[in-house]
């Protein structure tokens, strides 16, 4: 018997489902005999009880099983006929029973678009490019020192980079706010570390002095009762302190792991680090474009189903990172990223499946040997790795996915794009 189809929009589909009500009774009847022959009935011994008895307390519970049962064959049967793939659970409702012969349902889902993979021949895409130069290892052994570093109080007013030890109490509209006030807090001028030109403010300023501060809390600052407010901060420096750096001695080696006391040791491992940092820079980017350039060049209609699952999945990642947030709230802020994860989710599934990309051993084995080396005992970090299956799949996904950017990567025409260190590096 054909399953009756309907299409409802560009991705809906409904399909009409019919249970004969002889099939559904044969079922029950057999289940609650099966059920009567071991069945515990108070005032009857085991398997016992009349067959009435049983039905009367079970029927019901078996009747909604074999429906539910019948139903997903039901259902499965109707994709089949139809060649049909679903994007998420069908919404299954009773319709109006026709002749009493059979109860029917309607079974209304979403399936899966069609995709037409675009010409990326046609395509440019800019990948960035940069090398780690002497002058980024002596920034690295600057900020190195910078960690170490004293701060001698001065008697001179504060110019950008001393530092300053203020209180400060914020009104907004002449009321204090909630986090507002502090006291004691070293800032670093010109660092960034306060909001707007807070830190601009401060300069010229000598220990002892009081100085307001206006500035606006940013549009989009994290917590909303701040975000777009000017507020106001009378702030007292109680000193100010200039920076003395460590000289870079045997001693200062050492400290930082160098056994042999020499810098060029030292900068042998600074460059070699910095060097293992932008290839997983340049590697994030490379993805990333990659990614963006699959999202703008194709266009199809997206599952609803699967982008409300997904803004939900986002909701709650929120919520961890900031309890204040509530992951049944409006779903909205998070639709346009959970839409574009499914997009890139299904493109990368599609070009997978087409070009028969399979994870390459290769490639697992190096990442797993590219992590390692960050660790000593690399070895038993290899070993780790192939021990912990959940984190063997993890590290293969990595690896197919770079699979799948190289196959992209080798279809459109790539414009090499220069950029320093900092730049690659920067999130």
């Amino acid at each position: 018997m054909t399953t009756p189809l309907e299409s409802t929009g560009a991705l809906q589909r409904r399909l009409m489902l019919s249970l004969p009500v002889t099939e559904i009774e044969q079922q029950v009847t057999t289940r609650l005999t099966q059920m009567a022959r071991q069945a515990r009935v108070n005032g009857f011994r085991p398997g016992k009880a009349p067959l009435a008895v049983v039905r009367r307390q079970h029927e019901a519970r078996l009747r909604d099983e074999v429906v539910g049962e019948l139903l997903q064959g039901k259902f499965i049967e109707g994709l089949g006929e139809h060649q049909l793939r679903p994007a998420g659970n069908p919404d299954i409702r009773p319709e109006p029973a026709d002749g009493g012969n059979a109860l029917r349902f309607s079974a209304s889902f979403e399936v899966f678009p069609d995709i037409v993979l675009a010409d990326l021949g046609a395509a440019t895409l800019s990948l960035p490019t940069a090398v780690v130069t002497d002058d980024d290892v002596e920034n690295m052994l600057d900020r190195m020192r910078r960690q170490r570093a004293e701060w001698p109080e001065v008697t001179r007013a504060a110019a950008r980079d001393d530092r300053v030890v203020i209180d400060f109490v914020g009104t907004i509209d002449d009321v204090a706010f909630e986090g507002g006030t502090a006291q004691d807090v070293p800032i670093v001028l010109g660092s960034g570390t306060l909001i707007g030109d807070f830190e601009d403010q401060l300069l010229g300023a000598s220990a002892g002095d009081t100085r307001t501060v206006k500035v606006p809390f940013p549009a989009d600052y994290p917590r909303e009762g701040l975000a777009g407010k000017a507020a106001q901060f009378a702030v007292t420096v109680k000193a100010v302190q200039e920076i003395a750096l460590p000289e870079m001695d045997a001693d200062l080696l050492q400290a930082f792991g160098v056994e042999d006391g020499s810098l060029e040791t030292l900068r042998a491992r600074l460059r070699e680090r910095l060097e293992r940092e932008l290839e997983v820079a340049l590697r994030r980017r490379r993805k990333a474009a990659v990614m963006q350039l699959l999202v703008d060049l194709h266009s199809f209609d997206l599952p609803h189903s699967l982008v409300h699952q997904e803004a939900h999945s986002l909701a709650h990642q929120a919520h961890k990172r900031n309890p204040d947030v509530d992951p049944h709230a409006d779903m909205a802020p998070y639709e346009a990223e959970a839409a574009r994860r499914v997009k890139l989710g299904l493109l990368l599934a599609e070009i997978t499946q087409r070009e028969g990309l399979r994870t390459d051993p290769q490639r697992v084995r190096a990442e797993i040997e590219r992590i390692a080396a960050g660790f000593e005992d690399k070895e038993m970090v290899i070993k780790w790795y192939y021990s912990q299956p959940e984190r063997l799949q993890d590290i293969e996904n990595m690896a197919l996915e770079e699979q799948l950017v190289d196959w992209v990567l080798s279809k459109v025409q790539v414009r090499a794009e220069s950029l320093t260190f900092d730049a690659a590096v920067a999130t």
